[in-house]
């Protein structure tokens, strides 16, 4: 175990092993077919990284600062993240902070459907927040940031663009620990306007990755609300750190004109600060649809079983917004030779705000 880590993580860490008395599971550094060499390379160092002594966080104030500054500082800086805290996030970085490591007390009682499966949104619920908490969390009271991620906030937006998991099977299995967990999140990618973070859900006690998240995210000017170019300083001081160097590309995908339908209205409790529905909700929906047809009985490769073995693979892409009150309908369909594979397209008035393929394991 790392350093510093309490008692309560040691001890479900030996009870962890106590537990599954066999042969831990080795996630195979073998990416899907076409990834890129950089991609391989990042699990080879992922593995070499963990050794790796880290800095960890501190959140003392400065020394020679009144009360009340000193108040105000953690009020504008720490406040946000108070609950996070208390339920035990915790950032850790390496030497070089280059890699953020967001300790999280892993999945709610509420995570796991009726299979005894992780719900998939769970998981990407559980990644945003870590994503978030790496970011947007101080360094110290001098308004450090991971990767100056933070200060990029004063002027920017990000809109997610597209967004692709890899989820192990071994996540789905009972004997494997799901509290707590720990997510690496890493620099992929830097380009004009658009980046990228390679995120990584892991077991601490084995070591072992139990989701690789890709997210490519599209700067928005907060006065113009259109694309923007990362400023130059963001570029050049931290574009060496990158671990995919190149961006993520989903391609669109082709509805059928024989695809099956589900239609749904955006709540109020699936929006985000911004008032618009969350990336996450979209992942909802898809599954909604999907077990919607399967009831129906209009997929042929689908049904419980299959789904019962949980989701290997999900790519994403987001073209539009909708907000709370939006009628949208979401046509689903397979394709031939293409086993245990959904296809999604989720439209708002005629127009496709967002895609998703899934596939299941075997």
């Amino acid at each position: 175990m790392e350093e510093g880590n309490s008692a309560e993580e040691r001890n479900n860490a030996e009870a962890s092993k106590r537990i599954r008395k066999r042969k831990p599971i080795v996630v195979s550094t073998d990416m899907e077919e076409g990834n890129s060499v950089e991609e391989r390379n990042h699990v080879e160092a992922s593995k070499r990284i963990r050794k790796r002594k880290p800095i960890v966080v501190s959140t003392d104030m400065e020394e020679g600062k009144s009360v009340d500054e000193r108040n105000h500082v953690e009020a504008r800086l720490f406040a946000p993240f108070r609950h996070l805290e208390k339920i035990g996030y915790r950032l850790r970085l390496l030497e070089n902070e280059s890699l953020a490591v967001v300790h999280v007390p892993g999945l709610s009682d509420d995570a796991f459907d009726v299979d005894g499966n992780c719900h998939v949104w769970s998981i990407v619920k559980m990644i945003g927040r870590a994503v978030d908490f790496a970011h947007c969390y101080p360094l110290d009271s001098s308004e450090r940031f991971f990767l100056d991620y933070g200060i990029l906030f004063d002027r920017l937006f990000t809109f997610m663009a597209s967004s692709s998991f890899e989820f192990n099977k071994c996540l789905y299995e009972p004997l494997v620990s799901k509290w707590p967990l720990k997510v690496n999140v890493q620099l992929g990618y830097i380009g004009k306007s658009s980046t990228n973070f390679v995120n990584n859900v892991v077991e601490p006690s084995s070591g072992e990755i139990l989701v690789r998240n890709i997210n490519q995210l599209v700067a928005i000017d907060k006065e113009t609300r259109k694309p923007t170019p990362f400023p130059s300083w963001w570029k050049e001081k931290h574009g060496e750190k990158a671990v995919r160097k190149e961006p993520l590309i989903v391609q669109k995908l082709s509805k059928p004109d024989n695809a099956h339908t589900y239609t749904l209205r955006a709540s109020w409790s699936e929006t985000d600060l911004y008032n618009h529905v969350n990336w996450t909700s979209y992942v909802v929906y898809s599954i909604d649809a999907l077990r919607h047809g399967i009831k129906e009985g209009v997929l042929r490769g689908m049904n419980k079983e299959v789904v019962k073995n949980g989701i290997q693979r999900m790519q994403m892409a987001y073209f539009g917004e909708c907000v709370e009150g939006d009628q949208l309908t979401v046509y689903f369909w397979e394709v031939k030779d293409q086993p245990r594979t959904v296809y999604f397209d989720i439209e708002r008035d005629g127009t496709s705000v967002f895609q998703n393929t899934l596939t299941y394991h075997q």
